[in-house]
């Protein structure tokens, strides 16, 4: 995939398009609206990244959520190829919204067409009967606002991985996304935060660890 501005910006278009042939609506900031019933509402008993899908811990495909918790050179072909990918995902309980990178140090109107982006490739997924997670993804602060056309009460995801964990209390960063989106489930992917954790819980939002796929492959016996 090309990843120029201009090849992000023609797949924002392609997949705008797309969906609005099936109906979906967005927002002033051209966020898909979707319905809570396209949502994950049942707990997963495993979450592997898309590459690691046939991987021999892998034991139940209808238990099991996909994600994209992984590098963007990785993220870019399932950005392309998101209509094949459809059958694969289908086999499987469910999908996170794709995780290509955005950070604070990025412009402000970039930041957004990622975010924009990942949401989009979500929402095609979702137009199609895959059940979905949320990403809580976001750059710097203000960009929280971009959730703001999630549904509360919808089952979301983050990962921990590449990540510090939070140092303070008084970082209320993830804090403030959970009280803009209210989940009714969170999936940490990736190492434990306490931090992150208690914050989840003082938010009163039910909170599940799940083990990255590198510790999955180690916890698995030698042949």
């Amino acid at each position: 995939m090309n990843r120029s501005i201009a090849a992000f910006e023609e797949l924002i278009d392609r997949y705008a398009d797309y969906l609005s042939g099936k109906g979906i609506q967005f927002n002033p900031q051209g966020f898909p609206m979707l319905q809570p019933q396209m949502y994950l509402d049942e707990w997963p008993e495993l979450m592997v990244p898309y590459r690691d899908r046939k991987a021999r811990f892998v034991h139940d495909p209808s238990h099991t959520v996909l994600c994209l918790f992984t590098s963007d050179a990785r993220i870019y072909p399932r950005l392309e190829r998101v209509l094949d990918d459809i059958p694969e995902y289908s086999r499987y309980m469910g999908a996170v919204g794709s995780d290509l990178t955005v950070t604070s140090d990025m412009d402000s109107e970039w930041q957004r067409a990622i975010m924009l982006l990942n949401q989009l490739h979500m929402a095609v997924l979702a137009v199609n009967g895959v059940k979905i997670v949320q990403n809580l993804r976001c750059g710097s602060p203000d960009t929280i606002a971009c959730l703001g056309c999630v549904p509360p009460g919808v089952m979301c995801a983050t990962s921990t991985l590449g990540c510090a964990n939070t140092e303070s209390e008084l970082d209320l960063f993830f804090a403030e996304k959970l009280f803009t989106v209210r989940p009714s489930k969170l999936l940490l992917y990736g190492k434990r935060d306490p931090i992150m954790e208690h914050q989840a819980d003082v938010a009163g939002v039910p909170c599940r660890v799940y083990p990255d796929a590198h510790t999955l492959y180690k916890r698995q016996p030698r042949v």
